[in-house]
């Protein structure tokens, strides 16, 4: 019983010797580690029918086939080793270089990259961790996989500083390694700004890039950081700026700028655009000038107004188009299928190099008596001719798009046990509105029912209208005064 007891306590004793061993290790991937529990049971069924050879007779026989190049051989021999024995390192390392002689294919070189890793969680001494581990990062190389690879050799060196594979790492890291990819000037905003993306994210935390950046002729320039992404604010448009980005800027991977990277940077003008307020906008019947247009670098907008006929409200409002800035595809779309173009011309605007200029387009002027209803309005610049934003359908590009509701009524409507409750309020004075007739209609655009409202402005319709499912579900309230609005 003793010695029962004596032989578990080292076995446990073994076990966490083996545990810290493996905990002990500087570099793991969970990923690799998943795909050597798969790898480690192929290779031992492949294996198992030399597992009753003698180890040094089927290392005789795997020396010799990969002396002589023989992939497939080599693979055999080395598989019955590991069967035998599945914490032998050197024959991991050297199952991974057989792979790879035999055969090209995504399934090969995973299992390749997975031996390797095999071969450096079951390495003894850090010259046998660093050489497996230098092969995985050969390995993710071969793949493409350029930051696991880095990070492989990195990991490698951390161990035994080899120069051979200093120098494969250092090549690596000048072409893949944290680097500068390209810049954009952000010239179309009304405080310009030039903006650095990087290979990998910048270093998080509170950091100071201050010292990494220099702008001839700015003290402390403005800069912020987003991910990938570095920033040099307050810019001005029509200026030359001579940027620095320099050597040592910190990384999240652990690398920093290898060099500087120097940037003469030349702010244009803005763009011609134009551009709304807001998504939302009412436009009482009457005492209201305009809609605001916000244009910039322009002397010209053209304008296009359709109303959404009253059988599309429904489909309109529950669709993604409402209220969403509309490609000029889906604007022509609106005008043959879903309503009417009612205005189409130009509005003539002041214009101040790189300033917002607002103006507001006289809707009620221009349309003269204007039903009450669901419309949109597109503009774009316009300095070039008439604009057309209808007939513009090549690339389908965003035009600016408001939505905008006629009305003097202010409908709100609850859904509760008891029936659908509908509130009808003036817009002018807040007050409620008798004689509104109110249509209930279903999602499938049919008309559930009909009521006025009395002298407090309230309708209920009937609680088995609001039990509706599917098609029958109420969808949308629609008000008439008999005005118009």
């Amino acid at each position: 019983m003793r010695n029962f007891i004596w032989s578990s306590l080292m076995l446990v004793a073994l076990s966490l010797f083996a545990t810290v061993a493996r905990a002990e290790k500087t570099y793991s991937n969970a990923d690799l580690a998943s795909d050597g529990i798969r790898l480690e049971e192929h290779v031992k069924n492949e294996g198992a029918a030399l597992a009753a050879q003698p180890i040094d007779q089927l290392r005789k026989q795997a020396m010799a086939a990969v002396a002589r190049g023989d992939a497939k051989n080599s693979l055999y021999w080395l598989a019955g080793i590991l069967s035998a024995t599945l914490e032998d390192s050197a024959s991991w390392l050297a199952y991974s270089r057989a792979l790879v002689k035999s055969g090209k294919t995504y399934e090969i070189q995973k299992d390749a990259t997975t031996a390797a890793y095999l071969a450096y969680m079951h390495a003894k001494q850090k010259p046998d961790e660093a050489s497996a581990l230098a092969r995985l990062g050969e390995m993710f190389a071969l793949r493409q996989e350029w930051r696991p690879s880095l990070t492989a050799y990195r990991a490698s060196l951390d161990l035994v500083n080899d120069p051979f594979v200093q120098a494969i790492y250092q090549k690596e890291r000048e072409t893949y390694g944290f680097r500068i990819l390209q810049y954009k000037v952000d010239k179309d905003s009304a405080s310009p700004r030039v903006c650095f993306q990087f290979s990998e994210n910048l270093a998080p935390g509170r950091v100071d890039f201050a010292p990494f950046v220099s702008v001839a002729g700015m003290d402390t320039p403005a800069i912020s950081t987003e991910d990938q992404q570095l920033c040099v604010e307050g810019l001005k448009h029509g200026e030359h700026y001579a940027i620095v980005l320099r050597q040592g800027l910190p990384s999240a991977v652990g690398e920093s700028l290898l060099r500087n990277a120097d940037y003469d940077i030349y702010v244009r003008d803005r763009s011609p655009q134009v551009h709304f307020t807001g998504k939302n906008y009412v436009l009482p019947r009457v005492g209201q000038e305009g809609i605001p247009i916000i244009s910039v670098n322009t002397q010209k907008v053209g304008i296009t107004i359709i109303r959404v006929g009253d059988r599309n409200l429904l489909p309109t409002v529950r669709s993604e188009d409402f209220l969403a800035q509309l490609s000029s595809y889906r604007v022509k779309h609106y005008i043959e299928s879903n309503g009417k173009k009612i205005w189409s011309g130009t509005l003539d605007v002041a214009s101040q190099l790189n300033r917002d200029v607002t103006t507001a387009f006289p809707v009620l002027e221009a349309l003269g008596k204007i039903e009450a209803g669901v419309y949109l309005m597109t503009a774009k610049p316009a300095d070039n001719g008439p604009a057309s934003n209808e007939n513009d359908e090549e690339g389908g590009g965003t035009a600016a798009t408001q939505w905008f509701v006629v009305s003097d009524l202010g409908l709100t409507a609850i859904s509760g046990r008891d029936g659908v409750h509908v509130f009808v309020r003036s817009l002018t004075s807040a007050k409620p509105i008798s004689g509104i007739s109110l249509r209930l209609v279903a999602r499938d655009n049919e008309v559930l029912a009909k009521e006025t409202t009395g002298a407090d402005g309230h309708v209920r319709f009937a609680p088995g209208l609001a039990r509706g499912t599917g098609g029958q579900a109420p969808g949308l309230v629609i008000a008439e005064d008999g005005k118009g609005a």
